[in-house]
């Protein structure tokens, strides 16, 4: 890929200062990764053609370190600056996307919080801009250092824990439909018991209504990581489970219907 063969070319350049940064178009997706020496690195992929690092740009270092010092600074410089906005214009998209997000009022106090955080990154991308502006060679290692280590340790987990909360607010009509079903069946089971006891559907349904129960009780534990910001990992966790209980619920919803249609065929008879 034409990242790998950018990376090995920075890798192949006599260490001077900053960060490199190997951004292929079309992911979207900003993650911290060691990329070279040349700039230090952080790996920042966009879609936006203006984030990409090209053989243009390469060529273009090259050439300024042929011309001395403060050429070479200049251009190096620009990069890093491109690249520091480019970060910031994914932020700004990340907050958009959570804005876009629909969300009930008990919610609402969870999308703030990684709201006001998204500001904050936002914010630390203008104060990095700011020192490289007036950086010299070992202030735009430097900075590119900070901002490699602050994207690791800040910045991944947030647009983590975004994506996790568009995923639990994307599956709550899931939960919200299945318990509905519950109350569906349970006044269907309830009426056919009374005509006759079937033990065999009341341990299907009794089944389904413990998985639901499951399921609510894992989803509301993913709702209270997500809003305590927990670690990303914890919270997508719990998520999964609450599905994998929901689906083992619905396949009890299938095996409760498919004996009170077989009671409903025998009474038909």
């Amino acid at each position: 890929m034409l990242s790998r063969r950018i990376t090995a070319a920075l890798l192949a350049l006599p260490l001077a200062a900053g960060l490199s940064f190997v951004i292929p178009s079309g992911s979207g997706v900003f993650s911290g990764r060691a990329a070279g020496p040349l700039f230090g690195g952080v790996k920042i992929a966009r879609a936006d053609v203006s984030c990409g690092f090209t053989t243009a740009d390469l060529e273009t270092i090259t050439a300024a370190r042929a011309q001395g010092l403060d050429a070479d600074l200049a251009a190096r410089k620009a990069l890093l600056m491109r690249t520091i906005a480019c970060a910031k214009g994914d932020a700004a998209a990340l907050q958009s996307g959570l804005a876009a997000i629909t969300v009930p009022g008990a919610d609402a106090s969870i999308r703030s919080q990684l709201s006001g955080k998204i500001d904050d990154a936002m914010t630390y991308y203008d104060l990095e801009l700011a020192k490289v502006q007036t950086a010299g060679l070992s202030g735009t290692q430097q900075v590119a250092q900070e901002v490699l280590s602050w994207r690791q340790s800040n910045y991944d987990i947030l647009a983590a824990q975004v994506a996790n909360f568009e995923l639990y607010e994307s599956n709550q009509p899931l939960f919200a439909t299945a318990n509905d079903r519950v109350t569906q069946m349970q006044n269907l089971v309830g009426a056919i018991q009374q005509a006759g006891q079937n033990n065999d559907l009341q341990a299907a349904f009794s089944n389904a209504e413990t998985l639901v129960q499951t399921a609510n009780n894992e989803n509301a534990s993913a709702r209270q990581s997500l809003s305590r910001l927990l670690p990303p990992d914890q919270s997508l966790g719990l998520i999964k489970e609450s599905l994998s209980s929901l689906s083992d619920a619905y396949g009890k919803f299938f095996d409760v219907s498919t004996i009170v249609q077989g009671l409903l065929a025998t009474k038909e008879k």
